[in-house]
Formats: structure tokens, sequence, C-alpha cells
């Protein structure tokens, strides 16, 4: 990713994750919208696979989670040696697309199973993914946090560049 300052950094940056975030969301609220006019009807509706559908939908959305966080951390304490910060912040870029995409792929799991059984609490845990990502938004003090920056790299990174204009 290119940029010219930390500010366009963070700009480029919030542009890719709120991207990323609009196509679940968007689709989310739509199929949200068909199941409260009715204009759908449940593909399943026998008990048994509502239950299991109810159980296993998350499950690997979890597991899929749990996964890329580990990747992802990983690869932050790969890239934490790289003597430069903008090598690192660059690297932070596709740290930070993984962990977008996966909760992209878990909120296309709930609209699937809420597509399918209609149920309720596929919106719950939808919230709970989109919450899971406002945790795990790149902000300035996350990058210092995942990086364990210090000194004038902490400063620059949250000031984003500002502090030694």
């Amino acid at each position: 990713m290119n940029y010219n300052s930390l500010t366009e950094y963070f700009y480029k940056l919030y542009n890719r994750c709120l991207a990323l975030m609009f196509v679940p969301v968007a689709g989310f609220l739509y199929l949200y919208n068909l199941v409260l006019n009715n204009d759908i009807a449940p593909l399943v509706q026998a008990q048994e696979f509502v239950d299991m559908i109810l159980i296993v939908f998350p499950a690997l959305a979890l597991t899929h989670l749990t996964i890329v966080h580990w990747l992802s951390a990983r690869r932050i304490v790969q890239n934490a040696p790289e003597p430069s910060l903008g090598i690192r912040l660059d690297r932070y870029v596709s740290v930070v697309v993984m962990r977008m995409s996966a909760t992209l792929v878990g909120s296309l799991l709930m609209a699937a199973g809420l597509f399918l059984t209609q149920h309720q609490y596929f919106t719950i845990y939808f919230a709970v993914i989109v919450l899971w990502t406002a945790f795990q938004w790149p902000t300035p003090r996350r990058i210092v946090s995942d990086y364990q920056l210090k000194g004038d790299e902490k400063q620059m990174v949250r000031t984003k560049g500002e502090a030694f204009k």
C-alpha cells in the first residue's frame, strides 16, 4: 500500500476495513429485511436440522475466527523484528485484511444460517461477530500494542505522525 504519511496510511487502511465490513453488514440487513417481511420461507424446517445448524454454523465461525486470530498473531511476531516501521506497517495491512476477511466469512455463515432457518439467534451471532470486529479494528493504539512499539515509533504511530511535524 502506497502512502505519503501515517495519516494517509490510516485513512487508506480504514477505507479497506470499512469496505470489507460493508459487504456482510449490507447483505445481512437485506436478508434480515426479507425475513421480517416474510418475503422468503425457511428452507430448513425440521427442528433437529435447525438445532444442528444453530450449533454447527457458530462453531465453524468461532473456529475460523480463532485460527485466523492465531495466524495473525504469528504473522505480527514474525514481522516485529523488522527494523523499518514502514515495512512493518505495510505487512500489517495484510494481517488486517486477513482478520477482516475472517469476519466476512463468519458473517456470511450467520447470514446463511438466517436464510436457511430464519432463526433469530443468527442475528445475535452476527452482532457478536460485528463486536469482535470492533475489538480487532486497526487503531493506532492497537498497532502499538501488537508490535509493542517503544519510544519515537510509538509516539509517531499514536499521533499518526503529527508529533514530528
